[in-house]
């Protein structure tokens, strides 16, 4: 059966710390960078004395009620906060920000005509949606009418400064990678994979971490298919259960509620010993809500709070403005989109889409939430460390953060 950890253990951890997961992790890879800003430098966007005459106005682009929904809701609500923020300091450019969200409503058609309403509304800059799915279409629609950070996607093909497309953190193949090379610097050299084929996110991080995995002297036994519609995974978990050897790990992007499956019918398969790992949308669907289930879980996501970053307090503040702060990253890196659009418009002191375009593509080292930002030379994909987390006893917990040595093209 899975470890269950006792109650003295989960006294000892604390978001607001550096926790430590269960007693078979070393934690032995790279710490995090340690060169963030303290918080308060993280709202201000006062960097010279521009002053506007046409106030910065930004859209969200966000799927409210389908796949997306569990990183752009919050992210949606995270965004107002991190704006009242900014209005609260003086705004940019002597003028406070203007804001408004668009459901798109996870469907390639509705997303293209929330992308023209938003301009048509004036909105001179936008955050995007999770998935390439919806993501593709919305940069069809804008197309260099305005800069897009999608702030929750890890697709590598949304990333394209020459259409004024960035993402808000790292790859699927930095994530990726980097849950091969701690698993094998762990020791563990077995693995199977779950993959769907209903979302590129939910394939090509299997066959990322696959690539890495093998390449670094680890090998995958098996990959199971599912779909994203699947409540029962009983005929994967009666096939692993039938392999010669039992797996020392399971990688899967799969995300919640359907992990919470997973996990179950792996324990009562007696399996409960095979780590499962899994990446950022565990997250965004809050996985330790699963309880005891959840415990031992490891999981790739964007940021944590730490004594390094402004995280722990931006959260404080969603929930000052009555926000739900159980999603961590997903709060955390829409503040920082808000914080990039609104530095770069200082910088530019300009809302134009060609100004917005070129600062951003240009920043370096950038104090926002989640530390500092730089898109310099990136191709529109800042390269931040990847942070991984455990579950235990129902709470989560840092592990290490490092950017992989590994990372397939």
């Amino acid at each position: 059966m899975r470890k269950r950890m006792s109650p003295i253990v989960l006294l000892s951890l604390s978001l607001l710390g550096v926790g430590c997961s269960d007693d078979e992790n070393t934690a032995s890879t790279q710490p995090a960078d340690e060169t963030n800003g303290d918080v308060e430098t993280t709202t201000s966007t006062t960097i010279n004395n521009c002053t506007l005459s046409t106030p910065l106005r930004i859209g969200y682009a966000a799927d409210l009620g389908s796949l997306g929904a569990p990183s752009d809701q919050p992210g949606s609500e995270a965004a107002q906060v991190m704006i009242d923020k900014i209005n609260e300091a003086g705004g940019v450019g002597g003028l406070p920000v203007e804001y408004v969200v668009k459901d798109i409503e996870g469907d390639p058609a509705a997303v293209q005509l929330a992308a023209q309403e938003l301009l048509d509304d004036g909105v001179n800059a936008l955050i995007g949606p999770r998935f390439a799915s919806t993501g593709t279409p919305l940069l069809d629609t804008v197309d260099g009418q305005a800069p897009v950070i999608f702030m929750a996607s890890t697709d590598p093909a949304l990333a394209d400064p020459s259409r004024g497309a960035f993402l808000g953190g790292f790859t699927d193949p930095v994530q990726s990678s980097a849950m091969a090379e701690w698993t094998l610097s762990q020791g563990r050299l077995t693995a199977i994979t779950f993959s769907s084929s209903d979302d590129r996110y939910f394939s090509s991080n299997t066959e990322y971490f696959t690539t890495v995995f093998e390449e670094g002297g680890g090998t995958v036994l098996a990959d199971y298919p599912y779909s994203l519609a699947d409540n029962d995974f009983s005929t994967q978990v009666n096939e692993i259960a039938a392999l010669s050897e039992t797996p020392d790990v399971l990688f899967t992007a799969m995300e919640m509620p359907q992990m919470e499956v997973l996990l179950e019918q792996l324990d009562t398969a007696d399996l409960g010993a095979i780590k499962v790992l899994g990446l950022d949308g565990l997250d965004a669907t809050v996985l330790w809500t699963a309880g005891d289930t959840a415990n031992g879980v490891y999981f790739a996501t964007h940021t944590f709070p730490l004594e390094t970053n402004g995280v722990a307090q931006f959260l404080a503040d969603t929930q000052d403005a009555g926000v739900d702060s159980r999603t961590i990253s997903f709060r955390a890196i829409a503040a920082d989109a808000v914080q990039i659009l609104a530095a770069a418009a200082t910088q530019a002191c300009s809302v134009a889409a060609a100004d917005l375009i070129a600062t951003i593509d240009g920043l370096q080292n950038l104090p926002v939430t989640t530390g500092t930002v730089t898109y310099a030379g990136t191709g529109g994909v800042p390269e931040s460390d990847v942070v991984i987390l455990s579950i235990a006893f129902g709470v989560p917990t840092f592990v290490t953060a490092f950017r992989p040595s590994n990372i397939p093209s």
